[in-house]
Protein backbone atom coordinates (compact mmCIF):
# COMPACT_ATOMS: atom_id res chain seq x y z
CA UNK A 1 0.00 0.00 0.00
CA UNK A 2 1.38 3.55 -0.93
CA UNK A 3 0.50 6.37 0.91
CA UNK A 4 -2.22 7.41 -1.38
CA UNK A 5 -4.18 3.75 -0.71
CA UNK A 6 -4.28 0.53 -2.16
CA UNK A 7 -3.71 0.98 -6.47
CA UNK A 8 -7.27 0.32 -8.19
CA UNK A 9 -5.56 -3.10 -9.82
CA UNK A 10 -4.41 -3.87 -6.57
CA UNK A 11 -7.28 -5.86 -5.66
CA UNK A 12 -6.97 -8.40 -9.38
CA UNK A 13 -3.39 -8.75 -7.53
CA UNK A 14 -4.75 -10.37 -4.49
CA UNK A 15 -7.75 -11.93 -5.61
CA UNK A 16 -5.07 -13.88 -8.21
CA UNK A 17 -3.00 -14.64 -5.19
CA UNK A 18 -6.03 -16.18 -2.92
CA UNK A 19 -7.13 -18.33 -6.21
CA UNK A 20 -3.66 -19.76 -6.71
CA UNK A 21 -2.99 -20.73 -2.99
CA UNK A 22 -1.87 -24.09 -2.77
CA UNK A 23 -1.07 -24.31 1.73
CA UNK A 24 -4.49 -24.75 3.17
CA UNK A 25 -3.39 -23.03 6.23
CA UNK A 26 -2.93 -19.98 3.79
CA UNK A 27 -5.64 -19.77 1.90
CA UNK A 28 -8.50 -18.16 4.53
CA UNK A 29 -5.31 -15.21 5.32
CA UNK A 30 -5.49 -15.16 1.60
CA UNK A 31 -9.46 -14.42 0.85
CA UNK A 32 -9.59 -12.00 3.55
CA UNK A 33 -6.83 -9.88 2.15
CA UNK A 34 -8.31 -10.51 -1.33
CA UNK A 35 -11.74 -9.68 0.22
CA UNK A 36 -11.42 -6.38 2.19
CA UNK A 37 -9.12 -5.31 -1.25
CA UNK A 38 -11.97 -6.08 -3.21
CA UNK A 39 -14.87 -4.35 -0.88
CA UNK A 40 -12.26 -1.03 -1.02
CA UNK A 41 -12.80 -0.77 -4.85
CA UNK A 42 -16.19 -1.32 -4.50
CA UNK A 43 -16.45 1.43 -2.33
CA UNK A 44 -14.23 3.77 -4.53
CA UNK A 45 -16.39 3.18 -7.40
CA UNK A 46 -19.85 3.52 -5.64
CA UNK A 47 -20.45 7.12 -6.95
CA UNK A 48 -19.55 6.51 -10.23
CA UNK A 49 -21.51 5.44 -13.29
CA UNK A 50 -21.60 1.22 -13.31
CA UNK A 51 -18.79 0.61 -15.12
CA UNK A 52 -17.03 -3.02 -16.06
CA UNK A 53 -15.05 -2.95 -13.12
CA UNK A 54 -17.83 -3.04 -10.69
CA UNK A 55 -18.99 -6.89 -12.31
CA UNK A 56 -15.46 -7.79 -11.90
CA UNK A 57 -15.54 -7.07 -8.59
CA UNK A 58 -19.21 -8.39 -7.40
CA UNK A 59 -17.69 -12.06 -9.19
CA UNK A 60 -14.85 -11.98 -7.86
CA UNK A 61 -16.61 -11.13 -4.53
CA UNK A 62 -18.63 -14.83 -5.56
CA UNK A 63 -15.50 -16.71 -6.47
CA UNK A 64 -14.17 -15.84 -2.92
CA UNK A 65 -17.19 -16.89 -1.27
CA UNK A 66 -17.14 -20.23 -3.22
CA UNK A 67 -13.13 -20.53 -2.44
CA UNK A 68 -14.00 -19.92 1.26
CA UNK A 69 -16.88 -22.73 1.09
CA UNK A 70 -15.34 -25.24 -0.28
CA UNK A 71 -11.88 -24.65 1.71
CA UNK A 72 -14.08 -24.84 5.37
CA UNK A 73 -15.86 -27.95 4.01
CA UNK A 74 -12.75 -29.67 3.06
CA UNK A 75 -11.47 -29.13 6.74
CA UNK A 76 -14.06 -30.06 8.27
CA UNK A 77 -13.63 -33.61 6.33
CA UNK A 78 -10.33 -34.02 6.63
Amino acid sequence: MNAQGPSPAGWKQLYQYALLETNPSKIAGRVAEAHAAICDRIRDLDSRPACDEQQALKAALRFLRILQDETAREWRVA
